[in-house]
């Protein structure tokens, strides 16, 4: 079973970092693409003559969207991480987002596809939920499967890291997460 995941913490290290990773060991007998933003570069549309509106493959901006997008197509699951910030996904998933129309443009077969990818939300947030679950439905057909953990919930870390520490953390991501079959 090939896997996408998508790390959009911008920091080495931190709870996103962990669970991304953990995510990956859990899915040892799968194909796996993890992907960390911290790593990689996505540059947010702008910049162009909105030619990613009158061609496909016609997106003039460098960065690794493309590369990200292309891996989603052919996978079989997802699972996106995600930090909170202020109630709402950080600005690596915005500019993700925003990239879409350059990838997808005019190839309606491989929106349906991404469309259709069976994909895990996992947010870390210690505050509001509804404003994630509204965003993640512009990425899937139906309610989005979304897992929010709370560093409050585990008593171990914090905002900084840590929280993937903690046993009852652990078992809750590796619970969520789709085992190969």
């Amino acid at each position: 079973m090939k896997t996408t995941i998508i790390n959009f913490s911008g920091r080495h290290g931190g709870n996103c970092y962990d669970v991304a990773n953990l995510i990956k060991v859990a899915l040892n007998e799968c194909d796996v693409e993890l992907f960390h933003m911290c790593d990689i570069k996505i540059a947010p549309c702008g910049y162009c003559n909105y030619e990613c509106l009158d061609f496909a493959d016609a997106c003039v901006i460098d960065g690794d969207a493309a590369g990200i997008y292309t891996s989603l197509c052919n996978a079989d699951i997802a699972y996106f991480i995600l930090p909170n910030y202020i109630g709402w996904p950080n600005a690596n998933f915005w500019v993700f987002n925003e990239r879409k129309q350059g990838f997808f443009g005019r190839k309606p077969n491989l929106i349906d596809r991404y469309m259709q990818l069976d994909k895990k939300f996992v947010v870390i947030s210690n505050t509001d939920k509804d404003n994630f679950c509204r965003v993640f439905s512009s990425h899937v057909k139906g309610e989005p499967d979304i897992l929010f953990l709370s560093t409050k919930d585990f008593d171990a870390g914090g905002v900084r890291g840590g929280m993937m520490g903690s046993t009852k953390a652990q078992t809750t991501l590796k619970e969520f997460v789709k085992r190969c079959t």
